[in-house]
């Protein structure tokens, strides 16, 4: 395994408060009390009544400070293609370690890297890299009120688009939404007044919605942002026609449109959702699987749209923006994913073994659940009453279970398999997941469902 503990001098592991952990919670205490909340991201601290603390990855499974052994379907969110500790990335990035990480100037990766995301991203001629999703989301909006004089944006509910002041936003109850567009709910504490003024909100897959937004508000909308793929709410798919449509909608009205594949970019396909559904958009963005886990983004389009910022009109900067580390990252992982025959129908099985255990386990339990899937992202979540064949492309947020779920997914820890604690947080399979190892968690599973 790749042992995340700091090696060497004792003393130095020990100032770490890495070695010297006796337990999850000893670590989990001595950790939050330097970092706020115990991790650097506010969902990484969501409901954690047993702490997990990782000392080591590899393949498909964790080891925590206790020494406890984890199969994982969480998977650090879903960049780990290949399962933890790749060595054709770890390789490559060591190698990159003997030489500059990091110059400010181009570097002869930069054309490598930026070469595999143009040969293998339908939509995408040219491209900047950044450091991270919500930077790469963000230079996007940026872009498209550039492009088109417009201030207006258009997103849809569960769709999560990183933390910038235009688009983070709490999400709604059931009883606060209501049909049709709204203004989204509030930001967190701390954001700019009316961050969220030239905003619009709409249920996803609601074509006749986004139709009625435009004849309304269209000469004031300069982007439709959205997951075409909604990886952040259950793993809702998009109805027949949607993205199309969407798309269509959009440049009626002078718009562009923005795919998110954050997640879906590398993952679902090797051109992402939308070589998948056969649907371009105007500027993508991705993340995740390009860097097999190493922090970096990027977002592109053609040419056509990328001239303001090829001519410098346009503002993107970030000192760590395309790093050297970060292009060998993207390069040792694509090269990986264009070379590997196969990988995402074998990505596709192993899931849909998943899915078939799962479906099993919980009509055997009695236990009502939504489950859904795209490719080897897949949303598992028990409901307070039995599954409609409608909410594949409904998150059903007001009929999830969350304390069930939470009680099953620490049920589950317990038994050696980890799972994110929120059901609107999807599972990912990777290469590493063997059959064994489904067949596993499918065991772990009926035994938790037992114990409810």
């Amino acid at each position: 395994m790749v042992n995340l503990l700091v090696p060497g001098d004792p003393d130095v592991a020990r100032r770490e408060g890495g070695l010297s952990a006796q337990s999850n919670q000893d670590a989990y205490d001595r950790t939050r009390a330097l970092v706020a909340g115990g991790g650097s991201s506010n969902m990484r601290n969501a409901g954690t009544p047993v702490p997990l603390v990782v000392s080591s990855a590899a393949g498909c499974r964790l080891r925590d400070v206790e020494g406890n052994e984890l199969l994982d379907l969480n998977m650090g969110y879903g960049p780990h293609l290949f399962g933890y500790g790749d060595q054709e990335v770890l390789g490559a990035l060591a190698a990159q370690l003997g030489s500059a990480t990091m110059t400010g100037l181009p570097h002869a990766l930069d054309q490598v890297a930026a070469g595999l995301v143009v040969d293998l991203v339908p939509s995408i001629e040219q491209l900047r890299f950044a450091n991270s999703g919500t930077e790469a989301v963000a230079s996007s909006i940026r872009l498209a009120r550039a492009l088109t004089g417009r201030a207006g944006l258009v997103t849809f509910e569960g769709h999560y688009h990183g933390w910038s002041e235009a688009l983070l936003r709490v999400p709604a109850t059931p009883d606060q939404r209501p049909a049709g567009a709204r203004r989204p709910l509030g930001g967190a504490p701390g954001m700019i007044p009316r961050a969220h003024a030239d905003t619009w909100e709409l249920r996803f897959n609601d074509a006749e919605g986004l139709d009625a937004l435009f004849r309304q508000h269209g000469e004031h909308i300069a982007a439709v942002i959205l997951e075409p793929v909604c990886a952040n709410a259950g793993v809702v798919l998009p109805a027949e026609d949607f993205l199309e449509g969407v798309v269509a909608v959009a440049h009626r009205y002078g718009a562009l449109v923005v795919f998110d594949e954050v997640i879906t970019g590398f993952r679902l396909a090797a051109g992402g959702a939308q070589e998948l559904y056969g649907v371009s958009p105007d500027i993508t963005v991705l993340s995740k699987a390009l860097g097999g886990g190493f922090p970096v983004a990027a977002f592109g389009a053609s040419r056509q749209i990328m001239e303001p910022l090829a001519e410098n009109r346009a503002v993107h900067a970030g000192v760590y923006a395309g790093n050297h580390l970060a292009m060998r990252a993207v390069a040792a992982s694509l090269t990986k994913i264009a070379d590997t025959p196969h990988l995402y129908q074998t990505l596709d099985l192993r899931a849909a073994h998943l899915e078939h255990q799962v479906r099993a386990a919980f009509a055997a339990a009695g236990v009502p659940v939504r489950v859904t899937r795209s490719g080897s992202v897949m949303s598992v979540g028990a409901l307070h009453h039995g599954a409609d064949d409608d909410l594949a492309t409904d998150c059903a947020v007001d009929r999830l279970d969350f304390e069930t779920h939470r009680r099953l997914q620490m049920a589950c820890q317990r038994r050696g398999l980890y799972f994110h604690p929120n059901p609107l947080e999807p599972w990912f399979i990777s290469t590493a997941h063997e059959a064994d190892d489904i067949d596993e968690a499918a065991q772990v599973l009926r035994s938790a469902l037992s114990e409810l």
